[in-house]
């Protein structure tokens, strides 16, 4: 299950937490999510609580898993313990506000239920609190924390440190990991979607397209393609506007041969593994694949991209694979091209 989590950071390009710390942060991800879907498919209900922008995410969770996430399904059984106000205030107003979560765990928790709280700090002690009564009533908890330990890490069942101690990128990192448990769980219980994980490595073979083509079906994927024989300023402006447009962006690069073909046999100017390895080195892109054809049509077809990208010297009417993307769906954008500047006239003036 960790592959949920993995994939939703790397396409939304987050890789501060893709060393040794992902693997501490995965593993407790598969806990939580094993957990909550235990409790769903046993009837049971996601309690979810949280202060200030984490009642926000209580409230969001609760939203996505009573409403939909990711398709059309059952709905499953969430309370946020933050929006009701008349309850929460009285609770408040007699009993003061560290009891606010506490008395709504004692009154609709069950033992089958899981609690889930949020605290960037993990010392929020009305949550604490509420793990007291969960844990009174035989529930299961889980804590969402920063990285320091604190009373909720020590108390809770399961508890996910998000490896920094800065308060936005903790919340950052739960805002993601929400959608993450939806994903997750969704699938999990209901068995609707095919789920491949992501390729770690950046350059794709021939062999490893049809895993490519898997893993990207339930992401804006965008697809662009060149020779890339000399990277310069023009290309890097137009591979950062496509990566603009989607949460990956694969790039098609020619092989030796093909550019042969194309541009005579001077050309090109780098091996294709020394062009895959600087493409590649880049942020902006995701995946470089090859292809030895003149054009990449079927590399195009076979990855079905949300969004076809190329520059300013072509239309929609010229671009290979426009017809087969917008046929399933997706669109063709043509990006005005960075001037002054092309591969031509890079080496026509190095000969000078």
């Amino acid at each position: 299950m960790k592959k949920y989590f993995n994939n939703d950071l790397r396409a939304m390009r987050i890789t501060a937490y893709t060393s040794a710390n992902n693997e501490a942060l995965t593993q407790t991800f598969v806990k939580a999510v094993s957990l909550m879907t235990e409790c769903l498919k046993n009837n049971g209900t996601v309690i979810v609580c949280g202060n200030g922008g984490s009642a926000a995410d209580a409230e969001h969770m609760a939203g996505e898993l009573v409403g939909r996430f990711g398709y059309d399904r059952k709905s499953l059984p969430c309370i946020s313990l933050c929006s009701p106000s008349a309850t929460f205030t009285a609770i408040a107003n007699d009993y003061g506000y560290e009891q606010v979560f506490k008395r709504q765990v004692q009154g609709f928790g069950k033992s089958k239920d899981v609690l889930l709280g949020i605290s960037t700090s993990g010392n929020s002690q009305n949550v604490a609190e509420a793990f007291k009564a969960a844990s009174e009533i035989g529930m299961k908890t889980i804590a969402m924390t920063g990285e320091k330990e604190s009373k909720l890490s020590q108390m809770a069942d399961v508890c996910i440190r998000v490896p920094s101690s800065k308060t936005p990128r903790i919340q950052e990192i739960h805002a993601l990991m929400i959608h993450s448990f939806c994903r997750a769980i969704e699938d999990e219980i209901f068995n609707k979607a095919q789920f491949t994980d992501l390729p770690a490595k950046k350059i794709i073979s021939a062999e490893e397209i049809n895993q490519l083509a898997q893993a990207i079906k339930g992401y804006r994927s965008v697809f662009t393609n060149g020779c890339f024989d000399i990277l310069h300023p023009g290309h890097v402006f137009i591979l950062n506007e496509c990566r603009k447009h989607g949460e990956l962006l694969i790039v098609g690069l020619n092989t030796d041969n093909s550019v042969k073909r194309l541009k005579g046999d001077s050309r090109p100017y780098h091996k294709f593994a020394d062009r895959a390895a600087v493409l590649a080195a880049l942020e902006c892109i995701d995946y470089v694949v090859g292809f030895d054809e003149d054009t990449p049509k079927e590399i195009i077809e076979a990855l079905t991209p949300k969004i076809l990208i190329k520059g300013g010297d072509y239309n929609e009417n010229t671009v290979v694979g426009a017809d087969w993307v917008k046929k399933n769906g997706g669109e063709v954008i043509i990006i005005p091209l960075l001037e002054g500047h092309s591969t031509t006239s890079i080496l026509k003036d190095s000969k000078k």
